[in-house]
């Protein structure tokens, strides 16, 4: 195998276990030893890609932004109702996190290192989620009784808890159930709350 190769499934090989390590412990308890006893490679060849655990943490995160934004890519305008593709992305998210180790402990970093301040990943969310309801406005799939910060909230709290269940074993199908139930219970609220903007005859005039 070319150098060159073997060196792109080294660092595959040590983002993934760091990814499993965190998943398990948390970033503090994440040493670069137990990164190298996971990986099957000596802490030599981890510090050949990764100079430091920030380091290490950084591709993590950074592999969990392209995943999200590959997420808003393909959600972008024209490619269909805009709440459905809300919920379809939602959907795509628990998938992922259920999943995906890498993007799941990604998500962990990302809320480890924000030192009280807003997770970048959880600000790239808010925003992709907050530019599919304002489509979603725009072509009145989504209702004008609705507050897109509600939904928002929402949704945000519903991939914490997904990303949170996923770390137990087997829990992806679980996870994905939680997202359908959800979901079920919601959409019918938002039908609802357009129902309610819309004037009934004899109303007067606004």
């Amino acid at each position: 195998m070319p150098r060159q190769q073997r060196a792109v499934r080294s660092r595959e090989a040590i983002v993934r276990a760091a990814a499993q390590v965190v998943d398990r412990y948390g970033l503090k308890a994440a040493t670069l030893t137990r990164v190298s006893e996971a990986a099957g490679l000596s802490k030599g060849a981890v510090y050949f890609h990764f100079a430091d655990k920030d380091a290490l943490a950084s591709a993590l995160e950074q592999e969990a932004v392209r995943a999200l934004d590959a997420l808003a890519a393909a959600r972008g305008p024209g490619t269909g109702q805009a709440l459905a593709a809300l919920v379809a992305t939602s959907r795509e998210l628990a998938r992922l996190l259920s999943e995906d180790v890498v993007v799941r402990a990604g998500f962990q970093v990302s809320c480890d290192r924000a030192d009280g301040d807003v997770p970048l990943l959880r600000g790239r969310l808010v925003a992709l989620l907050l530019r599919l309801l304002e489509d979603a406005r725009r072509d009145r799939s989504l209702p004008p009784g609705v507050v897109a910060e509600d939904v928002v909230a929402t949704v945000l709290a519903l991939t914490v808890g997904v990303q949170i269940l996923s770390r137990q074993p087997g829990a992806a199908r679980e996870a994905s159930q939680v997202v359908e139930h959800f979901w079920r219970a919601a959409l019918p609220g938002l039908t609802a709350a357009g129902r309610r903007e819309e004037p009934r005859p004899g109303d007067p005039a606004g």
